[in-house]
C-alpha cells in the first residue's frame, strides 16, 4: 500500500447494506490504481460494518474506521481528517462509480492544473439496473472559477453536490472548511470550496451513479429539512458576504433562493397533504415567505460561522399534548 495515494475516496456508511457491496467493488474495480479508500462507519445498526470490514481483507487500499453515530457531515470530516491524497473525494455508499470516474477527473484536473473536478452523473435505480442521465449544460475543458461558481450557486450549470467531485485535499485542510452539521450541508459548502479553487476541470461524462431510492433527504422533505435547507442557502450568503464578496455573486444567490422559495411551497403543502393537517399551513407558507425575504434582504448583516434562521416551521401532524387538568373536567 502506498502511503501518499494521489486520491483518498471517503465513503461513509449507515444503514446500507443492500448496496454497499456493490459501491466497494464499483471503486476497486478503478482504472486509476493510487488511491486509498477510507470506509468511515458512522455507527451503523446493521451489517454495513461487518461487509466493510470483510472487504478490506481483500484489498490493502481499503481502511475501516469506526466512531459514534454523527451524521453524514461529522463522517465526511472524520475522513477528511485522516486523508493522505493530494485529491480527496466523496462517494456515498448507496451509490457507484462507473470504472473511469477517479482518473478522468484525476487526468482533467492534472492537464489543466484545477483545483477542482467535476463529472456529470446518472440517475440509478437499485430494484431494475436501469440508469438514466441527469442533464447538463456543462461543456469538458477547464472553466474559469467565477463562470462555474455562478453556474453552482445558481445550481443550473453544476449542482453543489459533494460526490460528483474531485478536490485537491489542501482546499479543506488549508482554509479549514468541513461540512457543517445539517442536512443540505453541501450547499453550504461547494461554494466555498470552489471559491478558494484556481479553476474547474469539467468531464463531460456520465461517471457517478447516484442511487434514487425511498427515504432520501430530498424525496422525504418536513419542516426540518425545509428549514435546513433555507439555512444552506443563507450560509452561502453569508459567507460571501462576511468575506466582501456578495456583489459578485448576488444575482447568483437570489437566483437560487427564489427557486429553493418555490420548491418549499411545494414541500410545505404536500407534507400538509400526506399527514392530511391542514392547521398550520397557512402559518407554514406565511414563514416561508419570510425566510426567504430574510435571506434575500439588502438589510442583512453576515456573521461569523454558520448563520441561524430567526423563523421556526411547524411539522404537520404533530397533535398538541393535552392539558390533563382539562381532561377531566364535563
Amino acid at each position: 500500500m502506498n502511503n501518499t495515494p494521489k486520491i483518498s475516496v471517503v465513503v461513509p456508511i449507515y444503514k446500507v447494506e443492500k448496496f454497499l457491496k456493490r459501491c466497494l467493488k464499483s471503486i476497486q474495480a478503478q482504472t486509476f490504481t493510487d488511491f486509498e479508500v477510507l470506509i468511515i462507519n458512522d455507527g451503523s445498526p446493521d451489517r454495513s460494518p461487518q461487509i466493510a470490514e470483510e472487504f478490506c481483507k481483500t484489498d490493502d487500499r481499503f481502511f475501516l474506521y469506526h466512531k459514534e453515530n454523527g451524521g453524514l457531515s461529522d463522517a465526511r470530516n472524520y475522513g477528511i481528517e485522516r486523508a493522505k491524497g493530494e485529491y480527496i473525494s466523496f462517494i456515498d455508499s448507496d451509490d457507484h462509480v462507473h470504472k473511469d470516474f477517479l482518473k478522468a477527473m484525476y487526468d482533467l484536473c492534472e492537464k489543466y492544473g484545477a483545483d477542482m473536478g467535476y463529472c456529470k452523473y446518472m440517475y440509478s435505480y437499485f430494484n431494475t439496473g436501469i440508469k438514466l442521465p441527469r442533464p447538463s449544460k456543462a461543456k469538458a475543458g477547464e472553466m474559469d472559477r467565477d463562470k462555474a461558481l455562478n453556474g453552482l450557486i445558481r445550481d443550473s450549470m453544476f449542482q453543489s453536490y459533494a460526490w460528483n467531485k474531485l478536490y485537491k485535499t489542501k482546499l479543506f485542510t488549508e482554509n479549514n472548511i468541513r461540512y457543517p452539521y445539517m442536512y443540505f450541508e453541501d450547499i453550504a459548502t461547494s461554494g466555498r470550496l470552489l471559491y478558494k479553487s484556481n479553476k474547474l476541470a469539467v468531464c463531460s461524462r456520465h461517471l457517478y451513479y447516484y442511487e434514487k431510492r425511498f427515504g432520501s433527504i430530498v424525496g422525504t422533505m418536513n419542516a426540518e429539512k425545509i428549514s435546513d435547507y433555507w439555512r444552506s442557502i443563507l450560509s452561502e450568503r453569508n459567507y460571501f458576504q462576511y468575506i466582501g464578496e456578495y456583489d459578485r455573486y448576488k444575482d447568483s444567490i437570489l437566483d437560487f433562493a427564489k427557486k429553493a422559495h418555490a420548491i418549499n411551497i411545494y414541500s410545505i403543502i404536500r407534507q400538509h397533504i400526506l399527514n392530511f393537517d391542514f392547521r398550520k399551513m397557512k402559518y407554514n407558507l406565511d414563514t416561508n415567505k419570510d425566510i426567504y425575504l430574510y435571506i434575500t434582504s439588502d438589510e442583512y448583516v453576515a456573521v461569523d460561522g454558520i448563520p441561524e434562521i430567526p423563523y421556526k416551521l411547524v411539522q404537520p401532524g404533530r397533535r398538541p399534548k393535552k392539558n390533563k387538568e382539562k381532561k377531566y373536567k364535563i
